[in-house]
């Protein structure tokens, strides 16, 4: 435990930011918008990951499950989105540095601009006095955010990734829905579960190349894998 969050929590997070950091670097985003990109697609986990987890009792907001999203304070989600956005874009920035300074320093360095950007950031909305302003601060932030990736239109390496980059996601999804279906936890009410379906849904459709590439590798032999050739497929691309 560290004060009253589990460690794990920390874990959690990690293999998140990991998982959509390496995602990010397989599109052809510029490399200023793809911390835009992880945190958007932290929070894809998130929706439908915390709603879940207070109805199992693996934490509680303490505000009720009526409370704003199923129980979840809207900040959660600010909070999620600029914690993931923080980290992301300084260890790019970092990693940079020459020698021993980027190598070795870069993460810590990161941890602590990860966290100063949460901190800056939710001080910066919660001292908006009129709630009204507060939330659509947060709609029209996080709006912007999932507007910009679809403008720049990003296009996804179909080269093979790592399992990890897809597992970590679909893991979430796939162990929180199944937990949540077997004790009718998601059921209340039932619209948690067409968002959790939804949230999962979407994160197949983004991981859908590097799924395929991972049944055809392990399903064929190595030299019909196909050639080297760097190729993409849009978002857009069904």
């Amino acid at each position: 435990m560290l004060g009253p969050v589990p460690a794990v929590i920390g874990v959690a997070w990690g293999t998140i930011i990991y998982s959509v950091r390496s995602f990010s670097d397989k599109t052809n985003l510029p490399e200023w918008a793809r911390p835009v990109l992880d945190g958007l697609m932290a929070l894809n986990i998130d929706l439908s990951v915390d709603a879940v987890a207070i109805r199992l009792g693996m934490w509680d907001w303490g505000k009720g499950l009526d409370y704003q999203y199923f129980g979840v304070p809207y900040n959660n989600f600010w909070a999620w989105f600029w914690v993931v956005f923080s980290f992301s874009a300084s260890l790019r920035l970092l990693s940079k540095l020459p020698g021993l300074w980027g190598r070795w320093f870069s993460p810590a360095g990161a941890i602590l601009c990860g966290t100063a950007g949460v901190l800056i950031t939710n001080e910066l909305i919660t001292s908006i006095p009129n709630e009204l302003i507060h939330y659509a601060t947060i709609i029209a932030v996080l709006g912007s955010a999932l507007i910009l990736v679809l403008v720049l239109r990003p296009e996804v390496s179909t080269q093979p990734h790592d399992a990890f980059v897809f597992l970590v996601p679909l893991g979430f999804h796939a162990y929180f829905l199944i937990a949540g279906l077997v004790s009718n936890a998601i059921l209340d009410p039932p619209f948690l579960l067409v968002v959790s379906m939804a949230m999962c849904i979407i994160a197949l459709w983004l991981h859908r190349n590097a799924l395929n590439n991972w049944y055809r590798s392990n399903a064929v032999a190595p030299e019909d894998t196909g050639s080297s050739r760097k190729e993409y497929n849009t978002f857009k691309k069904t």
